[in-house]
């Protein structure tokens, strides 16, 4: 990919906002809010689950440092996909809770993942749309395919996996560490700086129709 890297790592919000409203869209539009997060109707609450684990992690991160910087009522999570239920799985922490995400590549996209995830115990889970190039990485998640509730950003190492922070949009002080790695399939490719690694970076571009090359 030619684009450098702060230019890509731009337009990857743009892409994974309008690639989680689609995931939204897709389900049903009873499931897609565009409301403020928190003042759904009776109908779309019946579609969401409490009891998101990720609150768990950044009130613990407060205790440990002491402050309070979360407000308000806990956001509500989505019913975990049909349609994600076959992407490969990817394991990790966030905080100190444990993660489940299922991650796939974008249909007709390079560099691009998207999916859902869970956190803990917990039953519900957040639509996930990110992108990745030359070892960096960034997804954005939602709880309603509409409002961003949390950024990845991070590093892609040799073995593809992925460290960095997630943070809070409504509260940039709220940070959490946060590591994921391939279980079996290997969806986000390792990178490796050293040179002739091996590494697989990405697949090839698709020829062009108008070429034919």
């Amino acid at each position: 990919m030619s684009l450098s890297l702060p230019v890509s790592l731009s337009l990857a919000a743009g892409l994974a906002a309008a690639t989680l409203a689609g995931a939204a869209l897709a389900a049903g539009a009873t499931e897609l809010s565009t409301d403020t997060p928190g003042t759904a109707n009776a109908a779309s609450d019946a579609s969401q689950v409490q009891g998101f684990g990720i609150n768990q992690a950044i009130r613990e991160g407060e205790a440990r440092r002491g402050a309070q910087l979360s407000t308000g009522p806990a956001p509500k999570a989505l019913a975990p996909r049909p349609e994600y239920a076959s992407l490969p799985v990817y394991v990790g922490t966030l905080g100190d809770q444990p993660v489940r995400l299922r991650l796939g590549p974008k249909p007709d996209e390079r560099d691009s993942v998207h999916g859902e995830y869970s956190v803990g115990r917990a039953g519900g889970v957040r639509l996930l749309a990110g992108e990745f190039e030359n070892g960096a990485f960034l997804m954005e998640e939602s709880n309603d395919g509409t409002h961003v509730t949390g950024n990845w950003e991070g590093t892609i190492d040799g073995a593809g996996i992925v460290h960095g922070n997630w943070t809070d949009p409504a509260n940039p002080a709220i940070v959490l560490p946060f590591m994921i790695r391939p279980l079996g399939v290997l969806v986000i490719p390792p990178f490796d700086m050293a040179p002739n690694s091996g590494i697989t970076y990405a697949p090839p571009a698709p020829k062009s129709s108008i070429s034919g090359r």
